[in-house]
């Protein structure tokens, strides 16, 4: 499904218009991040889901704008979304977040998710509600509306970067921080977010939750759009950039480092291969995309190893590769 819109709502057929509560509080944390509460729906209502997005600068470029009206059209009746803002750890920055929920839901989306169907939240917590084996719970990748014809043919062919609309609930490694549901009290039981990771979040925290024995499942028709940089030049940087936070996160906490799929349905979880495996992996994918004429595929795999490369024979560093929140996944 590409270019998919918002298509549920009400018995009318029409989405129901949610507006923001009049007024929005901040708590700040006292190292210059602050997270700022925004109230959807009835104010006299306890929030039926507290949602988390992390965000460097409260803006990225109009896009959480973007999303917050989308927001709006929602059909849960009350729920509220915590902006963390200035903090560019995510995982620091969704702890903290949780930390001022006051649902027993939780929900992760980045500042640039595109939502898709209006129900999308409702269906997310309904799907918790009604299986306690579920432990996190997410939507489809699809290309969103309104894309470039460079974006599509990216998404497409970059693994990870689109996942199906299913139609029965599916057990999946393609639960993504773009769009995540968890129980507050399980979210907080597994230790929450890593803190000190700068890639590998996703992995990692669908392995810590699938340890407790929970299953980590993609809801039918619930889909949101991540959308790539709208050039090659921008993908390869972005690729580059998390080469580099692998390395240093291979480097420094390999423990906590979990292998990713290429995102297909029916792909087995294997959270940490044997080291042959993972050496011979981006070769074969090379040969693969040049085999199969997916130019974007290879030059971001090569701009992978190459910032993975770099970090390597780096070594140690004073300071940690920069990354903004949200920066790929």
């Amino acid at each position: 499904m590409d270019g998919a819109k918002s298509g549920s709502g009400n018995e009318s057929g029409q989405p129901r218009r949610m507006s923001a509560g009049s007024a929005s509080t901040e708590t700040g944390f006292g190292d210059g991040v602050i997270a700022r509460r925004i109230a959807y729906g009835d104010p006299a209502l306890p929030p039926q889901v507290s949602i988390i997005v992390p965000t460097r600068d409260g803006e990225r470029r109009g896009l959480l704008g973007e999303l917050l009206e989308q927001l709006s059209s929602q059909t849960l009746s009350s729920f509220e979304l915590i902006l963390v803002i200035g903090d560019r750890r995510q995982g620091r920055a969704i702890n903290r977040g949780v930390s001022l929920a006051r649902s027993e839901f939780i929900a992760t989306m980045d500042d640039d998710t595109v939502l898709g169907p209006t129900d999308l939240l409702e269906k997310l917590i309904a799907t918790l509600e009604a299986d306690p084996t579920i432990g996190m719970a997410g939507a489809s990748t699809i290309v969103p509306a309104g894309s470039t014809r460079f974006q599509r043919r990216a998404c497409h062919q970059i693994p990870r970067r689109f996942f199906p609309v299913v139609e029965s609930i599916t057990d999946s490694d393609m639960v993504q921080h773009p769009c995540l549901a968890m129980r507050r009290d399980r979210f907080l039981q597994i230790g929450g977010e890593d803190e000190e990771l700068i890639r590998g979040l996703d992995p990692l925290l669908r392995w810590k939750v699938r340890a407790e024995g929970w299953r980590v499942v993609i809801v039918p028709h619930c889909w949101v759009g991540h959308p790539l940089p709208e050039g090659l030049g921008p993908v390869l940087r972005m690729y580059f950039r998390n080469g580099r936070g692998s390395a240093f996160a291979q480097r420094h906490y390999p423990e906590r480092i979990f292998q990713l799929d290429a995102g297909r349905a029916g792909d087995h979880f294997a959270p940490q291969r044997t080291l042959a495996r993972r050496v011979l992996r981006a070769p074969l994918r090379l040969a693969s995309g040049f085999l199969l004429g997916r130019w974007i595929a290879v030059g971001t795999q090569i701009a992978y190893l190459a910032g993975y490369a770099r970090e390597w024979i780096a070594g140690e560093r004073p300071e940690r590769p920069r990354q903004s929140v949200g920066a790929g996944h």
